[in-house]
């Protein structure tokens, strides 16, 4: 979620047949369970193919990238992985943390790297073009800022 910007419900159901790796591309909600109904592709970045290479080199056959590990016959995705993230939070001592705010890192740093809102809006599954990136995360981090001002040209 981190690498993507999927939502939690959208990562636990992604399988390996949801990775194009020729083009470099994760489509999410193949399944037609995303939000709005729809799926949406997500061009890999370093991060996100160095985490999914990483991933399917320790891939144990099953057809989805988080496999239920109380499935023994049967394969299907893991309903939750709140257990782990409960138990990470706990002993890295970060408090609050929740899958959501995975998705508004990777929105965040998209928006700070420069990608223009339309194609962030396009990998996170919103409607609106934009709008609501803008709007909730236009107004980012005091360095960005600075870094932002020092790009401006003024002639």
């Amino acid at each position: 979620m981190k690498t993507c910007g999927s939502r939690a419900s959208e990562t636990l159901r992604l399988k390996w047949s949801d990775l194009d790796w020729d083009r470099k591309q994760l489509i999410i909600g193949s399944d037609g369970l995303t939000k709005n109904h729809e799926s949406r592709v997500v061009d890999f970045n370093p991060a996100l193919e160095t985490h999914l290479l990483d991933m399917n080199n320790r891939r144990n056959g099953s057809a989805y990238l988080f496999p239920s590990p109380k499935s023994r016959t049967t394969d299907n995705p893991t309903k939750t992985l709140k257990g782990v993230l409960h138990k990470a939070r706990d002993i890295a001592g970060v408090e609050g943390l929740g899958f959501h705010d995975c998705r508004h890192y990777f929105i965040s740093h998209a928006v700070m790297s420069g990608i223009d809102y339309m194609t962030i809006a396009r990998w996170v599954g919103h409607k609106d073009g934009g709008v609501l990136i803008g709007r909730v995360y236009g107004h980012l981090n005091d360095e960005h800022a600075r870094r932002s001002a020092r790009k401006l040209k003024l002639e």
